[in-house]
């Protein structure tokens, strides 16, 4: 199938692609194949390492029908947890780095955060007007950043839920957000073929 998915380990020499039913490990410094973790149902959409490197984060499920996430302890391969459960593709997903919050978004135009300890919606952000695309909690886990496939681009305030910033420039939908270390630099990647850093303090395009 094609990859539509891809996340590295962020201390070791791992990463995971979306594969038939299945998150596929392998190893980017030697392209070695590592072995697999199947998901009990449906189509593996989105997958993502969380801060502390423990958990593989693996969403799946049947357009228009479902769609889950499952936690995979990457040292023993078992589920640890099941969350979501959406009546729809998760395209976009990011554990917040305490471990508390699992953010959410797909075709339904919000992004969700969920309790990970009770399963609980905790809020939802409703500013998308498509498709929610990508999903990144900054490291220090202040701020959540959130891209659609038209081109909305948002910055939040991770605990509050407030909008922190809109960042206009993308012509067309971002397939990809990424904070730099500090969390005072997100990169945003568009279909319309740039990729445009921003600062924090004003949401100002830098570059």
């Amino acid at each position: 199938t094609a990859v539509t998915s891809l996340d590295a380990h962020p201390t070791r020499d791992l990463a995971a692609f979306d594969g038939l039913r299945q998150a596929v490990l392998f190893e980017p410094s030697s392209g070695k194949l590592l072995g697999a973790f199947d998901v009990p149902s449906g189509e593996v959409s989105a997958v993502r390492f969380s801060a502390n490197g423990q958990l593989l984060l693996v969403a799946a499920g049947t357009p228009a029908v479902s769609g889950n996430v499952f936690a995979f302890d990457i040292s023993t391969g078992q589920i640890v947890w099941e969350r979501a459960d959406e009546t729809d593709t998760i395209l976009a997903l990011d554990l917040s780095p305490d471990g508390k919050l699992l953010a959410v978004g797909g075709p339904a135009k919000v992004v969700r955060l969920i309790d990970v300890a009770t399963g609980a919606e905790a809020k939802t952000l409703k500013k998308h007007t498509d498709w929610v695309t990508s999903i990144e909690y900054s490291p220090d886990g202040v701020l959540l950043a959130t891209g659609d496939r038209s081109n909305g681009l948002f910055v939040w305030e991770a605990e509050t839920a407030r909008e922190y910033q809109n960042l206009k420039g993308h012509n067309l939908g971002i397939t990809s957000v990424s904070w730099r270390g500090d969390a005072n630099l997100l990169a945003s990647a568009s279909e319309d073929g740039t990729i445009k850093l921003w600062e924090m303090e004003n949401g100002t395009l830098i570059k």
